[in-house]
Parts: C-alpha cells; sequence; structure tokens
C-alpha cells in the first residue's frame, strides 16, 4: 500500500505533464487518458499491492520528457508503456511466467529506447557520441533485461513474494 499522498501527488503530475508537453492535443490527451487509467487501476488495487502504479510518475516524466525534446517517434513508443505495464501486472498475478516474461523484456526495451531517445534528442548527440550513448544503454538494457527475464522464468520469484524476506522464527 502507498503512502496517503502519493495517489493526489501522482494525480497532479499527471495533469501537469498532460498539460506542458508540447504535443498537439489528441496526442496529449492520448497520453494523459493512458496515464490517468494506470493511475485509476492503481487506485483500485491500492488494498492488494501491485508494482506497476509505483512506475507511475516516472512514466509521466519521461512522457513530459520526450514531448520536450520532440522525441515524436519515441512518443509513438511510449504510448505502448501503459498498457504493456497493465498486461505485466496481470500476467504476473495470474501465474504465467513465460508471458510476463515476454511483456517484461518487450516493455523495458521500450522503456530503454524512450530514454535513449530522451538524452540523445535533449544533447544533441551525434557521431561518436551517439554512438557510445548508443552502445552503453544496449549493453544496459539487454543485461537488466537477460537479468529480469531470467528471475521471472527460472526463478519463478511471483510479484508478491519478497526472496530476501527472512521468514520469523526460522
Amino acid at each position: 500500500m502507498r503512502g496517503s499522498a502519493f495517489y493526489p501527488l501522482s494525480l497532479i503530475l499527471i495533469v501537469l505533464c498532460a498539460a506542458l508537453v508540447p504535443l498537439p492535443p489528441w496526442l496529449r490527451a492520448l497520453g494523459g487518458g493512458l496515464l490517468l487509467g494506470l493511475w485509476l487501476f492503481g487506485l483500485a488495487r491500492a488494498r492488494t499491492g501491485g508494482r506497476t502504479v509505483g512506475y507511475l510518475p516516472g512514466h509521466a516524466l519521461l512522457f513530459l520528457g520526450l514531448g520536450l525534446v520532440g522525441a515524436r517517434v519515441a512518443i509513438y513508443a511510449w504510448l505502448l508503456v501503459p498498457p504493456l505495464s497493465l498486461v505485466f501486472e496481470f500476467s504476473q498475478a495470474r501465474g504465467r511466467r513465460y508471458l510476463a516474461a515476454a511483456v517484461y523484456a518487450i516493455l523495458w526495451l521500450d522503456l530503454f529506447a524512450c530514454l535513449h531517445q530522451l538524452v540523445a534528442r535533449g544533447r544533441d548527440l551525434s557521431g561518436t557520441g551517439l554512438l557510445a550513448w548508443s552502445a552503453g544503454v544496449t549493453a544496459v538494457a539487454l543485461g537488466f533485461v537477460g537479468l529480469g527475464v531470467y528471475r521471472l522464468v527460472w526463478l519463478g520469484v511471483k510479484q508478491v513474494e519478497n526472496p530476501a524476506k527472512i521468514e520469523p522464527g526460522a
């Protein structure tokens, strides 16, 4: 369960990001609507938990950042993030490890691509700098996604379990 200030503050953040992003109104409304849907999902599941809503501030700020640097193609890729987050949450809750691993890989590779574009466009990278940035993001993304897929599939760690938690009396 999140703190009592999380949901109102994240709603304010969603509204601000959708209002401030310099995109056409239909794209702002679509992005804001997807974020609002993710927020409502988190609010509905506030008592039972779920990790997806915890990433909401980051998703909103990534949407704003991509709009501010003018990465229109990355905005279209970002539009997949909120629905994929929900699909990941549902597949993990239902115990479908392989589906959750596939969605996890797509989701995080999409997020890393958006982050790559945010920095590359924001810093106006080109030439060797862009190549170095791209190689670094690719290496980190593949390692991160590979370890996440390994954790989901072969270790079978469920969403609600904490593998580091020590049971009392053990």
